[in-house]
């Protein structure tokens, strides 16, 4: 009974971990701020600045898709989980410690890769999360009471914990080979690390081998076929919260270089300009950047919304270009940057090519979400929610994909034009374009609501309107489902 009193619902720690684990995965593009934009400035012209930090931005990418592989490997692994006691609560905020350290580490590394020091903190950092993991996944295991009701009913325990082991241990077998070899020879370290990005597919090999080992070739091949990505589903709740933290923190960072930079000092700026407003307004191409870029980055999360309020579950493939979503968004603040700095130099020609970077940005962000609906739609009868009838509303599907395509088509026109000579591009265009964007989706939900009006006044009499009974139904189970979630994350 003692132990019984301990135990409590895993909502609230999924919260936790999925707001610091979003913190973590961005924090990475802080390194990419002030000094980095003041080092492009050092450079002869915009391009070849751009050029000499793009490992800095590899460095970005990779720590990004390391963390996030960390974040997914915790979120199936606590699929399994329902509840946790005190030991289980510990184990979870040291490996939100180790994750924590792996943007550091993987800097450290990056800026002395021939130092077998610096790849022993980064394998450190990788191996000591993965073991955390371990024995939560141990601890769970040996109290069913802890799992949820179906895998602690159905099937053999002490096999379910092994498959669980085998899932969290990948990395941090390949980290401690790695970090012992990068004393003897450091290039086969690296090659070893690269195998970490390649852990979920490897995995897969080992599974699969397994399987063929003892005599079970069907499910050996099951394992590796392609189909999986579309097939295996998993629960959209933490997804949700971790994209909603991913969106805020890059919302909130392009305000950090302005507090900081574009204060008006009563000493310098006052004195130089004259009064309070002229100073403010020395600035204001910055400001402009500022509120295009914002606008952007909570346009982007309101298309993330749009397509998750209507699936009930995702696929691997779902995932994996909703992280790439959020790669590319978490890049929108050194962009800003970018554009603030360098999109009034019209004469240099470096006006037309920040106007460039911001807009291939915001297509790379955009796009995902494009290619997200379609694996839907190609896959409705078992992602989106059934309550939702996506066959009722014949219109849905084609408003949903004229708005999710705006953003892409509005940035891929902008980048093309920059290179029509007769037209001098420059900061404000793209700022203007990327505030008014909204006056776009504002009149897409008029027409669509004029429509679906017209639909209604068609439909015969005595008809329900199933689709808004649906919706109605639907946001009540999903808020009654998410209530707790919601109030622990506010």
């Amino acid at each position: 009974m003692a132990r019984d009193q301990h135990i409590s619902s895993s909502e609230r720690l999924l919260s936790y971990s999925d707001a610091v684990f979003s913190i973590i995965t961005t924090i990475m593009i802080v390194p990419l701020g002030g000094e980095t934009v003041e080092e492009i400035h050092s450079s002869e012209d915009l391009l070849e600045g751009v050029k000499s930090i793009w490992f800095k931005i590899l460095v970005y990418a990779t720590t990004f898709v390391i963390v996030a592989s960390t974040w997914s490997t915790h979120k199936s692994l606590f699929g399994y989980i329902e509840k946790v006691n005190e030991t289980i609560i510990l184990l979870n905020l040291g490996v939100l410690m180790a994750s924590t350290f792996l943007p550091f580490s993987f800097l450290m590394f990056a800026e002395h890769p021939t130092e077998p020091l610096a790849v022993v903190l980064f394998c450190a950092s990788v191996a000591i999360a993965g073991a955390l993991m371990a024995g939560i996944a141990w601890q769970a295991y040996s109290r069913p009471n802890l799992l949820e009701e179906d895998e602690a009913r159905y099937g053999e325990m002490k096999t379910k914990r092994c498959r669980t082991m085998l899932m969290v241990l990948g990395k941090p077998v390949i980290a401690v080979v790695a970090a012992g070899i990068g004393w003897i020879r450091i290039e086969a370290a690296w090659a070893l690390l690269v195998m970490l990005l390649l852990e979920p597919l490897l995995r897969q090999v080992i599974i699969s081998l397994y399987y063929f080992g003892k005599g079970n070739g069907e499910a050996g091949c099951k394992i590796l076929l392609p189909s999986r990505l579309l097939v295996d589903t998993s629960d959209t709740l933490r997804t949700r919260v971790y994209s909603d933290g991913v969106y805020a923190i890059i919302a909130t960072l392009i305000i950090l270089d302005i507090c900081v930079e574009n204060v008006p000092s009563k000493e310098d700026d006052i004195a130089k300009h004259g009064d309070l407003i002229t100073a403010l307004k020395h600035d204001q191409h910055v400001f402009m950047s500022y509120a295009g870029t914002f606008i952007t980055i909570c346009m982007l999360w309101y298309l993330h919304h749009s397509i998750y309020y209507r699936i009930d579950v995702e696929n691997p493939l779902l995932e994996f270009f909703n992280k790439l979503a959020l790669m590319f968004a978490g890049l929108l603040p050194i962009v800003f940057k970018i554009t603030g700095e360098f999109g009034k130099e019209v004469s240099a020609g470096d006006a037309a090519l920040a106007v460039q970077l911001n807009a291939c940005t915001v297509l790379f962000s955009s796009i995902w979400h494009l290619v997200m609906w379609i694996i839907i739609m190609k896959n409705k009868s078992k992602l989106i929610h059934h309550f939702v009838d996506v066959n009722e509303d014949k219109y849905m599907n084609a408003f949903m994909l004229i708005k999710l395509s705006v953003y892409p088509v509005i940035s891929l026109l902008l980048f093309l034009l920059c290179f029509v000579p007769v037209w001098k591009f420059d900061s404000e265009v793209i700022n203007w374009v990327q505030i008014c964007t909204p006056a776009v989706f504002i009149t897409i939900k008029i027409v669509r609501n004029c429509v679906q009006r017209r639909e209604d006044k068609n439909r015969p009499s005595g008809t329900p309107a199933m689709s808004h009974l649906d919706a109605n139904e639907f946001n009540h189970k999903r808020n009654n489902r998410d209530r707790e979630n919601d109030i622990t994350a506010v």
